[in-house]
C-alpha cells in the first residue's frame, strides 16, 4: 500500500485514479458483504503505472471501503492506494482485490498481534540488536500458542501466565 510518507508516488497513484467511475468500468470491481454486526462494501479501481516512478510498476489501484450499520447508511468510508507489479493480463481488479484482503488478514493475524498484544510500539529498546532479538522472541511465542491450537493471542498470554509450570510444558521442559 502507498501510505503518506511517499508524497509525490501518492500523488501520482491519486492523479491516474482520478475520475468519474464511468472511465474505469473495465478497470474496476466489487463487492458487498455483511459480517461481524456490520456491512461493508468494497470497490477497487485499476490503472497502468505508466508515469510512475517506481521500480517495476505495473498497475496502482485505489481500494474504497464502505461500512456500517446492517441496516442504514453507510458510516464509516476509508480510502487506500497501492501499486503492484503485476500487469493487467495476470491481476484483474477482482483478483487484486483478493491479494489486498490477504495482505489485510497478514496484517492482522501478525503485526496487529505485535501491536496491540505485546504493545511493541511502546517499546524502549531501540539500540544494536535487542529490537530484533525481541521481536524474535514475540514471534516465537506466537508461533507456539497458535501451534497449540489458540487463535486469541492475548488469551493465551493470561493462560499461560497465571501458572509457569505451562510455559515450560509448552516448550517441552517438564
Amino acid at each position: 500500500m502507498i501510505k503518506g510518507n511517499q508524497p509525490p508516488l501518492l500523488q501520482a497513484a491519486v492523479k491516474a485514479l482520478a475520475g468519474s467511475d464511468a472511465g474505469f468500468v473495465d478497470a474496476s470491481w466489487a463487492e458487498e458483504g455483511k459480517g461481524h454486526g456490520r456491512r461493508e462494501r468494497r470497490a477497487i479501481r485499476t490503472a497502468p503505472a505508466g508515469g510512475i516512478d517506481w521500480p517495476h510498476a505495473a498497475q496502482v489501484m485505489r481500494i474504497r471501503r464502505d461500512s456500517g450499520p446492517t441496516r442504514g447508511p453507510c458510516t464509516h468510508k476509508e480510502i487506500a492506494y497501492g501499486i503492484t507489479s503485476l500487469p493487467p493480463d495476470l491481476a484483474r481488479p477482482r483478483h487484486l482485490a483478493i491479494y489486498a484482503r490477504q495482505h489485510w488478514a497478514i496484517e492482522n493475524r501478525l503485526h496487529c498481534v505485535r501491536d496491540k498484544t505485546f504493545r511493541e510500539d511502546l517499546q524502549q529498546v531501540r539500540t544494536g540488536s535487542q529490537p530484533n532479538a525481541y521481536a524474535t522472541i514475540r514471534n516465537l511465542v506466537t508461533g507456539a500458542f497458535r501451534r497449540t491450537g489458540f487463535a486469541n493471542i492475548a488469551r493465551a498470554r493470561r493462560y499461560y501466565g497465571r501458572d509457569d509450570q505451562r510455559i515450560l510444558a509448552l516448550y517441552g521442559y517438564v
